[in-house]
């Protein structure tokens, strides 16, 4: 049984690292139930806080540059290599492409493209909590095969 200061080590990692937050329980207690659990609840509370928080400062963000724009009346759009890979990306894989690969590219990352691109789409969220879901038993398996 995991004591409070290891579920909360797990329950930060899955909010950060999610990848290896099944691992780290697994260390720590070497149960399957708390892994998938202690993993997921880690991964749906970095999930909330992150697309949260990034949405509100991307909001912030876009205000000031109507403000600025309004104020000097010029607007420059510089389109960048990574900025049409993005769109690129954003197009032709969309909010499964996020959802699929989220452990791997960390909750806070997944979360703040999830929050750019697909704020407005009531299926975000769920797809997220859904994606942490699944993703938190592969790897819990995963990692108890490699024990």
């Amino acid at each position: 049984m995991l004591n409070v200061g290891e579920i909360l080590l797990v329950i930060g990692s899955g909010m950060v690292k999610f990848l290896f937050a099944p691992w780290i329980a697994y260390m720590l207690d070497g149960k399957f139930g708390g892994a998938v659990l202690w993993s997921f609840v880690g991964g749906c509370l970095g999930t909330l806080v992150f697309y949260r928080i990034s949405a509100w400062l991307m909001e912030r963000a876009r205000l000031r540059a109507v403000r600025k724009q309004l104020a000097s009346g010029i607007r420059n759009k510089v389109f960048t290599r990574f900025n049409k890979f993005v769109v690129r990306m954003k197009r032709g894989h969309g909010l499964l492409g996020i959802v699929a690969v989220l452990p791997f590219i960390s909750i806070p990352v997944g979360s703040v493209l999830a929050a750019k691109y697909f704020k407005h789409d009531r299926r975000t969220i769920p797809a997220l909590i859904g994606s942490v879901a699944v993703w938190s038993v592969l790897l819990s398996v995963f990692w108890r095969i490699g024990q």
